[in-house]
């Protein structure tokens, strides 16, 4: 299937999990989480689950962190919707959060990270393939931010389901994925 035919494909299949089941499958998601070296990362890029998307639940694994890696300080995008690009803004005690006009939770303030300083990024996605090729929401973000930063950042991505054989109109400038964390395991690419 080619990106379109899978974005509709798998938003439709994450709506269909009940609350139940997503939640059972997040805390899955977590369990291999904690199988990787959180020693080596200090700076960890993750998202808010959006509200109505049936998203992996970012916050399980973020509170986690928190108490397991208190080192690890966590940064969250901050979008500009007019020109596609984000920031990077250190999420702690102090930021403030709010819901941009797209309903995506972001920091409304807090330090801003360089690209180049982030170990690892938490990629939100709706399908991927057996390459590493993922499927996101269509804008492009997450490929403009993957650029900036530097070579050998750990691109995770987590989803519910198993891999695609193949996204049929994967791009030369789409990023891939280093791993990929479903309920049943690490996805190495």
């Amino acid at each position: 299937m080619n990106k379109a035919e899978l974005r509709k494909s798998y938003l439709e299949k994450r709506r269909a999990l009940s609350e139940m089941e997503r939640g059972a499958l997040s805390v899955q998601i977590l369990a291999n989480f904690k199988t990787l070296d959180f020693t080596v990362i200090r700076y960890f890029h993750t998202y808010y689950p959006m509200i109505g998307r049936s998203e992996f639940d970012t916050l399980i694994l973020t509170d986690w962190l928190k108490k397991s890696y208190p080192e690890v300080i966590l940064v969250l995008p901050q979008s500009n919707l007019e020109t596609g690009t984000m920031q990077h803004v250190v999420w702690n005690s102090e930021t403030r959060l709010a819901m941009n006009s797209w309903g995506i939770t972001e920091p409304e303030n807090g330090r801003v990270v360089d690209p180049v300083k982030i170990d690892a990024v938490l990629i939100p996605l709706l399908a991927y393939d057996k390459k590493g090729n993922r499927v996101g929401y269509g804008k492009g973000f997450y490929d403009r931010f993957l650029i900036e930063c530097r070579t050998g950042v750990l691109k995770i991505g987590v989803s519910f389901f198993g891999s695609e054989d193949e996204i049929q109109d994967a791009d030369d400038h789409d990023i891939p994925l280093d791993l990929c964390i479903t309920p049943y395991e690490i996805r190495k690419f």
